[in-house]
């Protein structure tokens, strides 16, 4: 667990609706990857498949915040969605990490190298005197195994997420866990490494910096920044 200096103070974990939430002017983790498929050339996704009830949306609900549970959603296997909860608890160490957790908390901070106003919506964040800080996210996944997890972790840019998540609230630990959505359903967990925040560190800013008022912006990505900039009432320079 890292010592931090006698003044410091961590952002303030904010109890938000997640519409009042969406609603904050500043930059989540979304829009850096909104970002990141303009730079890759991947479509932006329909506002439809956004807004879509998803397996994963159902299973956070129902682990984080299972009063708010509607069972009966169409195209939801309800059965499914609580195999998949009782998977993780059955886990003893994330067990004891959900009983200790606040669910689903906010943050807006100041990303401070390129003085950015930033947010985040962590999945769970534990914070007990005498234990590392630890942000866990849980993601519901097709991986194969551990390893195959592992390597999802990078090329779906978890990695980033967890920097950006980390270095925002001066985590001691990041956890990511895979909860398998097909047979035979396991459960893995990735302590992210130096090495993949460093990576992920990396990631983000590249990408914030295009939202700099005096960032040089490719021609064929300046709506997709002018999009993301307008939550924070910037405007990106033109190329």
């Amino acid at each position: 667990m890292s010592v931090q200096p006698e003044n410091f103070r961590r952002p303030d974990l904010l109890r938000l609706s997640y519409d009042d939430y969406r609603a904050a002017p500043a930059i989540a983790n979304s829009d850096l990857s909104r970002l990141r498929d303009a730079l890759n050339g991947r479509p932006p996704r329909p506002i439809s498949a956004l807004n879509a009830l998803s397996l994963g949306t159902a299973f956070h609900t129902a682990l984080l915040e299972p009063e708010l549970y509607t069972p009966g959603q169409p195209g939801i296997n309800d059965t499914l969605v609580w195999w998949l909860v009782d998977g993780v608890k059955l886990n003893p160490e994330l067990n004891a990490l959900l009983q200790a957790g606040t669910p689903e908390p906010s943050c807006i901070f100041t990303e401070p190298t390129t003085n950015t106003l930033c947010k985040l919506r962590a999945d769970l964040v534990v914070d007990q005197p005498g234990h590392p800080y630890t942000i866990i996210d849980f993601k519901t996944t097709l991986a194969r195994d551990y390893n195959h997890f592992l390597a999802q972790c990078s090329g779906y840019d978890y990695d980033r997420q967890a920097a950006f998540y980390s270095d925002a609230l001066h985590a001691d630990r990041f956890l990511l866990v895979g909860v398998q959505k097909v047979e035979p359903f396991d459960v893995f967990t990735v302590e992210v490494s130096p090495p993949m925040l460093t990576e992920g560190r990396a990631k983000y800013m590249r990408l914030l910096k295009l939202l700099l008022p005096n960032a040089e912006v490719p021609s064929y990505l300046t709506e997709t920044v002018r999009e993301v900039a307008n939550n924070l009432g910037q405007t990106p320079a033109e190329s």
